[in-house]
């Protein structure tokens, strides 16, 4: 099991001239706190995925750092649906039945899978029907991600598990910050924000990748 640290993220400093902020038909303030906020969620949730667990700052361990079960594609461009299937049986069958278990993968890879038959020519991707079950990936259920990977030589473009074992902690959700007197020579304000999150994988027997064929 690893350890359930914490990253610190910034939005990086805004300037905003107090003319704007006072002249300006919307509320700037509260417009700039939903452009910070998403532009931390986007970082955050491509280190959820990306992050090293390295670097200065340090970034937290992610999901292609942290999984350590994988099953090599026969192809550095392409899979099978035998492949993803590999992939599903990678895992324990307890995890496999876990509520949480999910396969993950980005919208390049989806639009792939939704071209596959499986060996009787029937569609590997069944599209949901509203007010019934979601769609489904040979029964299993899945998200997409667009920090996961595209396929490539040694990528890790496709998970599966149960995504409970993949711990998310948020340690202080974004706090804005009003800078007045720094830039008052300008005749400026500044607003800065901060975020602290971590996240770990409790148990790598949990969840599995599946990697393009290593060049």
């Amino acid at each position: 099991m690893g350890t359930l640290g914490a990253a610190k993220l910034s939005s990086n400093l805004i300037r905003v001239s107090n003319e704007l902020l006072a002249d300006t038909g919307v509320d700037m303030e509260g417009f700039l706190a939903g452009r910070i906020g998403s532009r931390i969620g986007r970082a955050e949730s491509r280190l959820i995925v990306q992050g090293t667990g390295a670097g200065t700052p340090k970034q937290p361990k992610g999901l292609d750092a942290s999984v350590t079960i994988t099953k090599n594609t026969a192809s550095a461009a392409t899979f099978t649906w035998k492949e993803i299937n590999a992939l599903i049986h990678s895992v324990d069958p307890a995890y496999r039945s876990a509520p949480n278990y999910r396969l993950a993968f980005n919208d390049n890879t989806l639009k792939v899978i939704e071209e596959m038959e499986d060996g009787q020519g029937r569609p590997l991707w069944l599209p949901g029907i509203d007010g019934g079950a979601p769609p489904t990936i040979l029964k299993q259920k899945y998200v997409i991600d667009q920090a996961v990977a595209d396929i490539g030589p040694g990528k890790k473009f496709m998970y599966g598990g149960d995504f409970s074992q993949f711990v998310v902690r948020r340690v202080r959700y974004m706090a804005l910050k009003r800078l007045v007197e720094r830039f008052a020579d300008f005749d400026q304000t500044g607003f800065i924000a901060f975020h602290r999150f971590g996240c770990v994988l409790q148990d790598t027997a949990a969840i599995g990748a599946l990697v393009g064929k290593p060049a």
